[in-house]
């Protein structure tokens, strides 16, 4: 059947039945919009920086200067797609992707500028957002005659792991296109342009060879006037016609397809929270995020097939749920982890949340709850092709993991916090109550601590860190799920079930402490663990609560603590369910040049003999990690720690893939790893929730009736502006100016209805004197809190269409540094500020640096700073001072200082 196209374009495409279209060019010419978002570079010999055209249902992934490949959920259409040239009276063929020149990268489409002598080819790809297929405008200015010709390999294939039946692929002489199919007669992809002549279909008299389709295309200059060559890639899943159906449709009206798809990315922008800080770049990169985000959201409509006799028996009804990141198959099957994952949606789900998109928050849990598992568990993974085999029954990978079962609970509570959404929160109601029962029976030996022996991994999943027993990364999971679920309990009436729940999340939080803290070394271990296993048991399946069986060892006494400093420390610090002093003491560990690069956090420290800055678990820096980190830093009022890790991964957005942060990279020198997913969906999500929920401070509570307000904001920083901060279906616009006596905030309530509840809590350094609260010019109560490294004026204040609220205050004394991003390949070179405290007459700091380096840092203070203990102190302008440290030693190692200036009047 085919499916129906969405009414917009359905109308470009009947007023286009009526329009004179040129013979050769197809499409006329026609401006293109922009979406708003754009970043450019050169394209230099021997860098090929990863590319991505997305939509929901399709994508093509490559590199700039090489062949690309194009997907069509669940399948590969093509692969190795290039292009030659040929130019009239000029007897050397030139290869195209040789002369590539520039790269454009919007949002809506790439644009590739291929410069020669005779000729500038403008190449831009985009995927329509609900359509399978991927359309190529080529914008040709040529000064004689050429020949286009363009190559691929039909590999239609399966995303791993299923396979097809034996392909074949033939040309359609009349309309200028392939098609490329299997015996089934079920999967098919068309590929084509109107005037393309093939130049390379074997015939069948001749032996096979192995040689890659080619079709030509012949240009005048004048043909290159008159408009622009399409080239169209769709699949089908459903047979040939539907393919043909969704090409004539594309090629009737591409201007109205590609208007509609700058129109999702334009409404992304406008309906979420936007940044306007003193930085740009973060700015950037958080809007960039947004889109990498809305990216990483796939249709595949296969998947409403998918039957398992282990799932809760709901139908299939959603098609469309979060995937973990994108890269070339290449000769696999596999485009990255461009499948369905547990936890990666919902880690990424919270930043959704954050920035107002609730809708695709629904969509990820929708996802998610159709293939609960019947016993309670929510899946790992899912591949794309899961319909197609046994995938729940026969394949270690859906339960793989324990995680993402309480993240499943921890999603939906933060979701109903910022919306109220009461009807959606019934829906999944038994769900959730089942994913609790299940994380709560997996801990097996009674010692208040969740179980991986035996249940699956919690991150730990590989490496010298493995096998784990019990993972503090799932504790901390498990504390915020257990007081989620009570809050909603509550909010629906189940007291006992809230009460049993914090009961546990008490006795799991003092059990971690017992556990994991490490008094000496001043940090959390990562797991317990049984020193002679060598593996973890599968997953029991619903046999939930068989007994544990381990070489032998089967109690809780067995099992040793590993004491290593990860950045697995900062998902229980993301909530702050531990020891306020104990994290802060972490916190030094953590924000260290041993564990914080210049381009994010180590998952292990730097000193341990398990470190190796090569392995995926045992070294290399993940943005995931980076965001669990920098969210622990505000979590504890640690704003410097937060800020060195957002901005870590912020600046990553123009480094590899432009406008995209990857998934890991080495963990001594600032490069990717050649296997890292370029496009990796919550490498996106750990910009974003840092800078929303962790430095604005900004989410909701209640039932979505309180916004609350809670910004840990640089020292430099004069000004912020933000719109469309979300809580229920109010969306705020906020502005924040600093002065020299008041700090003042504006909060304009733009659209929705009902009230709301102000939390407001803005951070200032300790010595600032706080002379009072202003609300719309009358005094307010408010309250001094002392938390970490701030002072909060914390006040409860109802939101009217224009509230304007004043800090009467100095603003205080604080460090401050512009974080910037490290050369390609560079070693960790930044200054890492850990502890930055205005107390007792002095400014009292605590300082890393590269041995043998210098650094100069800022110092805002409405006093006399002084300089002391090898620290030069200049004044730069009123009220701004630049400090200079200098560390003793030798690089690459991090020499820690502590450093008291005195402050004067």
């Amino acid at each position: 059947m085919t499916r129906l196209l969405s009414p917009v374009f359905l109308a470009h495409f009947l007023l286009a039945l009526f329009l004179a279209i040129p013979a050769f060019a197809q499409v006329p010419r026609f401006d293109m919009p922009e979406s708003g978002l754009m970043l450019e570079r050169q394209t230099e010999a021997g860098t090929f920086g990863f590319f991505s055209v997305l939509g929901r249902r399709a994508g093509a992934f490559g590199y700039e200067g090489k062949p690309f490949e194009v997907w069509t959920y669940p399948q590969q259409i093509v692969s190795e797609v290039q292009f030659d040239v040929a130019i009239d009276d000029y007897p050397i063929p030139i290869d195209g992707l040789a002369t590539m020149e520039r790269t454009e990268v919007r949002p809506e489409a790439t644009t590739f500028v291929y410069t020669h002598a005779a000729f500038t080819i403008r190449q831009t790809l985009f995927a329509p957002i609900d359509e399978p297929a991927v359309v190529m405008l080529l914008d040709i200015d040529t000064v004689r005659p050429l020949t286009l010709s363009v190559s691929f390999r039909p590999d239609l294939a399966l995303m791993w792991p299923a396979g097809l039946m034996t392909g074949f692929s033939g040309f359609d002489a009349a309309q200028g296109r392939y098609f490329v199919g299997e015996e089934t007669q079920r999967f098919y992809g068309i590929i084509g342009s109107p005037g393309a002549v093939d130049v390379s279909q074997q015939p069948y008299q001749e032996e096979p060879a192995d040689l890659p389709t080619r079709f030509e295309l012949r240009v005048t200059p004048e043909d290159a006037r008159a408009g622009l060559i399409p080239i169209i890639f769709t699949g089908s899943t459903t047979g040939r016609a539907d393919a043909e159906a969704v090409y004539d449709q594309l090629l009737a009206d591409v201007p109205g397809a590609y208007a509609e798809t700058v129109q999702h990315y334009a409404d992304l922008e406008a309906n979420t929270l936007t940044l306007d800080t003193p930085d740009d770049r973060l700015d950037e990169a958080f809007a960039w995020a947004k889109v990498g985000i809305d990216k990483g959201l796939a249709t595949n409509p296969t998947i409403l097939d998918l039957e398992s006799d282990v799932l809760a028996p709901d139908a299939r009804t959603e098609d469309t749920g979060f995937v973990a990141g994108f890269r070339t198959a290449g000769n696999s099957e596999r485009p990255g982890f461009a499948w369905f994952f547990g936890r990666d949606a919902l880690w990424t789900a919270l930043a959704t949340t954050a920035y107002g998109d609730f809708e695709t928050t629904k969509t990820a849990l929708d996802f998610l709850q159709q293939f609960q598992r019947a016993d309670g568990k929510i899946p790992h993974e899912i591949s794309q092709s899961a319909t197609f085999l046994t995938w729940f029954e026969d394949y270690p990978y859906p339960w793989a993991s324990a995680d993402a079962t309480p993240l499943y609970l921890i999603v939906l509570a933060d979701l109903w916090r910022a919306t109220g959404d009461d009807a959606f929160l019934r829906k999944h109601w038994d769900s959730a109550k089942a994913a609790y029962a299940f994380s709560e029976g997996t801990d097996r030996d009674g010692n208040d601590l969740l179980d991986n022996t035996g249940v699956g991994h919690g991150w730990v999943e590989g490496g010298l860190l493995y096998p784990p027993h019990e993972e503090l990364y799932m504790q901390g999971l498990w504390i915020e799920a257990s007081e989620s679920l009570a809050e909603i309990a509550d909010a629906l009436g189940e007291g006992d079930l809230a009460e049993q729940a914090r009961a546990n999340a008490e006795r799991t939080r003092a059990a971690s402490e017992a556990k994991y803290w490490l008094e000496d070394e001043g940090f959390y271990a990562v797991t317990t663990h049984f020193p002679d296993a060598t593996n973890l048991i599968p997953d029991e399946g619903a046999q939930a609560g068989t007994a544990l069986s381990q070489g032998g060892i089967a109690t809780e006494q067995d099992a040793v603590v590993m004491p290593e400093n990860t950045a697995m420390q900062g998902v229980p610090f993301w909530w702050a369910t531990l020891d306020h002093d104990r994290a802060q003491r972490a916190l030094d560990a953590l924000g260290s040049g041993h564990v914080a690069t210049d381009w994010g956090a180590r998952i292990l420290d730097a000193q341990s003999e398990r470190y190796d800055p090569l392995s995926y678990h045992n070294g290399s820096v993940w943005p995931l990690f980076t965001g669990w980190v920098s969210m622990g830093g505000y979590s504890y009022a640690r704003p410097h720690v937060g800020y060195q890790g957002l901005m870590a991964s912020a600046l990553l957005t123009r480094q590899d893939a432009l406008g995209y942060v990857t998934e890991l990279l080495s963990g001594d020198f600032n490069t990717a790893f050649g296997r890292s997913s370029h496009l990796q969906v919550w490498s996106e999500a750990m910009v974003a929730t840092p800078a929303v929920t962790g430095m604005l401070g900004l989410d909701a509570t209640a039932d979505g009736s309180t916004l609350r307000f809670a910004p840990q904001l640089p020292h430099d920083w004069d000004r912020l502006a933000l719109t469309n901060a979300a809580v229920g279906d109010a969306r705020f616009a906020i502005t924040m100016q600093r002065y020299d006596d008041a700090t003042s905030f504006v909060f304009v309530h733009d659209t929705g209805s009902g009230s709301t509840t102000l939390d407001f809590a803005p951070a200032f350094p300790l010595d600032a004197i706080v002379e009072g609260l202003l609300v719309n010019g009358e005094f307010f109560e408010s309250d001094l809190v002392t938390e970490g490294d701030v002072q909060r004026v914390v006040a409860s204040i109802p939101l009217g269409d224009r509230t304007e609220i004043t800090v009467a205050t100095d603003s205080g004394t604080g460090a401050y540094v512009r974080h910037e991003p490290a050369d390609s390949g560079a070693r960790s070179m930044g200054l890492r500020i850990l502890r930055d405290r205005a107390e007792d007459g002095a400014l009292n700091l605590l300082l890393e640096g590269v041995g043998g380096e210098t650094y100069a840092f800022g110092i805002r203070s409405p006093r006399t700073v002084i300089g002391a203990d090898g620290v030069a102190v200049r004044e730069t302008e009123a009220r701004h001072y630049e400090a200079t440290i200098s560390f003793e030693g030798t690089g690459p190692d991090y020499v820690r200082r502590a450093v008291s200036l005195p402050l004067g009047d």
